[in-house]
């Protein structure tokens, strides 16, 4: 205070009273900063073993006062004794899920909802960010033993499902199921498509008749085939072109289906050149707000956007 009224001209003291009001200054702000890391040396961590406990345990690390910076110190305690995790395995995952969501009457819960519980309660693991949980359950999506997925539920029937597949996305809609019910229901798929009647092989090009009707199959031929001559080769299509309206609120649903049914029928010739090409057209009548516009710019430019434009 007395360097700050010398400062601000409200004292008046000599030249040696004010070098000694700095050099007591500087000597207090040199000492205090390990004063309160020798006091505040604790880390006190509330802990519940299981949902039924009343009570919160305090679980206590001494942190090291001699570290060169409080925050690593305390990243490094919270790391090494479990406190925080950073790397979490998908068994884990399962067996939470196994224990506290998946009911006889319940069997598949939003992986969303499980990482705001994670956020809540204090007897559920502390993951350090919620990309701990996606890793987690991503990387149980690729086995058949921990969960299911989907992103939607209809009664009995769960939409976009898949077991065993790490193409998904971590979302407010992805569904976590019980493995043992993804099973029977992966098996109830495929038996469904089993029972389908198979299409008829396609009995190739039709040709003209003499009288001008269309026939097909072997008993097509090209002119001046009964003459000896080569039938003639059907011309295959070489180019595919699609276009679909995507409806806004399915979106996610939309576009995982035309992966599935679609882009991945195209992806079975390995010869094959696809590409995909994502268009977006949005009007406002009342003009766009300047956060929006700025929001969207801006991610139009991180996400390279080749068409990023306002007009």
């Amino acid at each position: 205070s007395i360097v700050e009224d010398v400062k601000e001209g409200r004292l008046n003291i000599d030249r040696l009273q004010e070098q000694q009001a700095r050099k007591e200054l500087q000597t207090a702000e040199d000492v205090f900063p390990r004063v309160v890391r020798e006091c505040y040396k604790w880390l006190l961590c509330p802990r519940v073993d299981s949902a039924t406990d009343k009570e919160a345990t305090i679980e206590a690390v001494q942190l090291n006062a001699a570290g060169a910076s409080f925050g690593a110190e305390f990243d490094r305690q919270c790391h090494e004794t479990g406190i925080v995790v950073s790397t979490w395995s998908p068994i884990h995952l399962r067996t939470m899920l196994k224990s506290l969501y998946w009911k006889s009457d319940a069997s598949a819960v939003k992986a969303l909802v499980v990482w705001a519980d994670m956020e809540k309660y204090l007897f559920l693991e502390r993951l350090r960010s919620r990309e701990v949980l996606e890793q987690a359950i991503i990387k149980g999506a690729a086995s058949q033993d921990f969960f299911g997925t989907a992103y939607g539920q209809s009664g009995d029937a769960f939409d976009g499902f898949k077991l065993g597949d790490t193409f998904i996305q971590v979302d407010d809609t992805l569904l976590l199921i019980e493995p043992e019910v993804a099973r029977q229901y992966s098996d109830k798929i495929a038996k469904v498509r089993a029972d389908q009647p198979q299409s008829p092989p396609n009995p190739g090009p039709a040709a003209a008749g003499p009288s001008g009707m269309t026939t097909s199959g072997s008993s097509a031929r090209s002119p001046g085939s009964d003459y000896g001559g080569q039938v003639a080769t059907p011309t295959r299509a070489r180019e595919y072109h699609g276009a679909v309206d995507i409806s806004l609120a399915a979106a996610k649903m939309q576009l995982v289906s035309i992966d599935e049914e679609l882009l991945a029928q195209l992806r079975r010739d390995p010869q094959a050149r696809v590409t995909l090409t994502l268009e977006i057209s949005a009007e406002f009548p009342s003009g766009v707000s300047d956060d929006i516009k700025r929001a969207v710019s801006e991610n139009g430019t991180t996400l390279k956007f080749k068409i990023n434009s306002w007009e």
